[in-house]
């Protein structure tokens, strides 16, 4: 029969699963709150995140910009066809391999952008101030 004692590699397991746990929740909350304010712009979380991530860097390939944002492929095409539609990002066929589309930012995007991530910081920091300091 073997007995299992308590060891610090099994509290330091737990604590790390503890820290995880706590970490996925808070990650949860934090995109269900921007969620909340995005769609009151008429824009959805993974639209931001692709505004957001050509915003950095303009010009991704669609599988560069679906590493980045860390949605699927079907998830991705559609964000982006509405994002083309309402002109706030362009395809381009890329200049040294055709096959190759490129994903860019329009100035109509550009503002579009400052203004959710404006929204987003103004949420985020009401979050963040204790009731007393209002």
């Amino acid at each position: 029969m073997t007995t299992r004692s308590t060891t610090a590699q099994d509290v330091s397991g737990a604590v790390d699963v503890a820290m995880l746990r706590e970490t996925v929740l808070a990650a949860r909350r934090a995109a269900r709150d921007a969620s909340v304010v995005l769609a009151r712009e008429g824009a959805t979380l993974d639209e931001w995140m692709i505004l957001d991530v050509l915003g950095d860097e303009d010009g991704l390939t669609m599988s560069q910009l679906r590493e980045s944002v860390g949605v699927d492929k079907a998830t991705l095409g559609r964000r982006v066809d509405a994002l083309v539609t309402r002109a706030l990002v362009y395809r381009e066929v890329d200049g040294l391999d055709r096959r190759v589309i490129r994903v860019h930012l329009s100035s109509r995007g550009r503002d579009v952008l400052v203004r959710l991530t404006a929204r987003l910081a103004a949420q985020h920091q009401q979050a963040d101030t204790p009731h007393g300091d209002q």
